[in-house]
């Protein structure tokens, strides 16, 4: 992406990207975030809730089996109980087969997989156990494991200083690695990152901008909203 582009990008109008601004910002004091990423877009943006004590029964599941602090207790609060499950008597615990009304399951070779603080989940949603402050992400899979990116960058640059936006993936195990060609847009402009998974961004006026990425085969990353100063 030349210079050209790269004002471009920070010059559009505030108005502009009032229109693709992203989720507030988590609420003080809230136990956990929740986000949800359909095939094709966000069904849900970064949103923190408090889990609440008791169980979660849908789909058949006894009393108690499944505790509402998990992370299916955390995605029942989140999408305030607009998700569906199958609940599995031998594995006590459920395959999750629609969000917010988009279905999947391992017989259409989608499903949804479950990261929290961006660790892919090896266990059920009803034994996966919270800390406070977690991020738990929901994820449309395929037959390969997509690993999910994350966007890093000041949250207070200045007019007329660029700044470094970086695109970084990661692994199963939570380990993060830049990530070259990633697609990152801001404003309707877009650029491709560096082999070095950056983009370098040099604002021209002051603002709120909302900055997104995505990259083919991985999950799109939550969006990252940067206020530029005068």
């Amino acid at each position: 992406m030349n210079r050209n582009n790269i004002i471009a990008l920070c010059g559009a109008t505030v108005t502009a990207v009032a229109l693709m601004a992203g989720p507030a910002s988590a609420a003080s004091g809230a136990a956990v975030t929740v986000r949800v990423e359909g095939l094709k877009k966000t069904l849900l943006p970064p949103t923190a809730v408090d889990v609440r004590s008791g169980s979660i029964t849908k789909g058949g599941a006894p009393s108690g089996a499944c505790p509402a602090k998990s992370a299916a207790g955390a995605l029942d609060v989140a999408t305030r109980h607009h998700w569906a499950g199958t609940w599995s008597r031998s594995f006590n615990d459920y395959e999750v087969t629609s969000i917010l009304g988009e279905a999947h399951n391992f017989s259409t070779k989608l499903y949804w997989s479950v990261w929290v603080d961006n660790k892919y989940a090896t266990t059920g949603v009803c034994e996966i156990k919270l800390h406070r402050g977690a991020k738990l992400l929901f994820a449309v899979e395929g037959s390969k494991t997509q690993d999910p990116i994350a966007i890093e960058a000041p949250s207070s640059p200045t007019v007329g200083h660029t700044f470094t936006v970086t695109v970084v993936s990661f692994s199963e195990a939570g380990k993060s690695k830049p990530l070259a060609g990633a697609t990152v847009s801001v404003a309707g402009h877009s650029g491709k990152t560096d082999s070095h998974g950056t983009v370098p961004l040099t604002p021209d006026h002051a603002g709120t901008f909302t900055i997104k990425a995505a990259h083919t085969g991985y999950i799109r990353a939550a969006p990252v909203t940067v206020h530029v100063t005068g």
